[in-house]
């Protein structure tokens, strides 16, 4: 549902909730068996929601009817199964729908256990009006009816009737798994959990929010005969098993050669007092940034700014040569004011220096995405913040290769201590602020 909609209807179903529930009666099955040796084992139930589906985008009511996942379903659903990877679980269930069942395939993707698949977990039935556009159920005459998720006029089920039959599938799972307990994943659909949640605990749930994210996850527990709801709708799981990685990559402190207008690539100068106190600027304003992994060039000015950067972390940082700054060829360490004098000026004002031993750009683009590249292989499968001290052309290059429009020209180069952000999610990368200086400007003290 959309949210509007699907907050009008959990709102109506929390009055339905609340005067037809006998809550005493909820958990009476479980409670006259409670004394039962067997029974102490605890059972948590992680009770999901099926990913988007393409009705869900299209806004038609979808119970009893189905639709296959969105690309953005099977995609979330694939971070949620990286989230839950280390959740062991006893047993595993879900709706007989499809989308259940294909987002339950793709949670337990990896993992030697049989999906049980039961009826009584689908969706509420809207009877004839499966689907419609949910629009078009708000001009039905028996709209008030509705609104009280009640579609047993048009051969469809009620909210009562959807607890009944979760319940008794709940139950069923309970004497099933209770002599060994342990964790129990449980596939189903959004109205059907909430109104589970809400029979077995009225307050469990803030209405106000709408109904139940796809690929969230709503954990239940099972002790001593008793029903205990402890968190509903929580989207922490798929969201820590983000395949994304968040690339900081920085351009270096300030060098001697920077000062002196010196052409440096491959060669090396070490940083000045105000490159090195800008670096310890930049370390403070990144100071709130958890870094998983670092890397940097393997030349002295890159790998002193990271150590800069890193220091107080306990993190190990790793050089690669494929991050240094372009090769200038015979001209490194000559001053730029006398390459414009040089008969290849036309080409250097390209950034081709290989016909004086150095590099162009597509070799500079080839070898920084190659590295990057081996740093995705090396930290992809969760969501992850990675340093990365680099050089301007380098960086630029980079940058302009994965997206030609993402710095003008016309501002130049990246500053020294400059921070440049790269997201790659999912085999796709996304540039960011480009040349950033605010973290530098936060860690500068006053």
């Amino acid at each position: 549902m959309n949210k509007s909609l699907s907050k009008f209807f959990t709102v109506m179903m929390a009055f339905f909730v609340l005067s037809s529930f006998s809550v005493g009666n909820v958990g009476a099955s479980a409670d006259n068996t409670a004394n039962k040796e067997d029974q102490d084992q605890g059972i948590t139930f992680y009770l999901v929601r099926h990913g988007e589906t393409i009705f869900n985008v299209q806004e038609r009511m979808q119970g009893f009817s189905d639709s296959p996942l969105t690309e953005k379903g099977i995609e979330v659903a694939e971070n949620l199964g990286r989230g839950l990877k280390n959740i062991p679980f006893v047993a595993a269930y879900s709706s007989t729908s499809e989308r259940a069942s294909d987002t339950a395939d793709i949670v337990l993707e990896g993992r030697n256990l049989k999906l049980i698949k039961d009826k009584r977990l689908r969706e509420i039935n809207f009877g004839d009006l499966e689907g419609a556009y949910q629009a078009d159920v708000m001009k039905h005459t028996n709209v008030a009816s509705f609104q009280k998720l009640d579609y047993t006029s048009v051969n469809g089920e009620n909210m009562q009737g959807v607890f009944e039959r979760a319940k008794a599938s709940l139950d069923q799972i309970v004497e099933a798994n209770k002599t060994k307990g342990g964790n129990v994943l449980v596939i189903s659909h959004g109205i059907t959990i909430l109104d589970l949640v809400m029979g077995l605990d009225p307050k469990a749930w803030d209405m106000s929010k709408g109904g139940l994210p796809n690929s969230s996850v709503t954990k239940i527990q099972w002790k001593d005969g008793k029903y205990t709801v402890q968190k509903v709708g929580d989207q922490s799981y798929a969201e820590n098993g983000q395949n994304k990685l968040t690339f900081y990559f920085v351009r270096h402190g300030e060098t001697l050669f920077n000062v002196q207008k010196r052409m440096q690539g491959s060669s090396d100068a070490p940083l000045t007092e105000e490159g090195i106190e800008v670096a310890e600027d930049l370390a403070r304003g990144l100071h709130d940034i958890p870094f998983s992994a670092a890397y940097s060039s393997s030349s002295g000015r890159a790998v002193d700014t990271a150590d800069t950067i890193l220091e107080g972390r306990n993190m190990i940082l790793k050089t690669d040569k494929r991050l240094r700054e372009m090769n200038f060829g015979d001209l490194e360490g000559a001053y730029q004011a006398d390459i414009m004098k040089h008969t290849n000026v036309a080409s250097f004002q390209k950034l081709d220096y290989t016909s004086v031993n150095g590099e162009n750009m597509a070799q500079v683009f080839a070898r920084t995405k190659a590295a990057v590249d081996q740093i995705i292989a090396d930290n992809q499968g969760s969501k992850k913040n990675i340093l990365v001290v680099s050089h301007g052309i380098t960086i630029l290059d980079l940058v302009m290769g994965l997206d030609p429009k993402a710095w003008d020209m016309s501002k130049g180069g990246l500053p020294n201590s400059s921070v440049t952000i790269v997201e790659w999610e999912n085999g796709k990368f996304t540039v960011g602020k480009v040349g950033d200086t605010s973290y530098l400007e936060k860690g500068t003290p006053n």
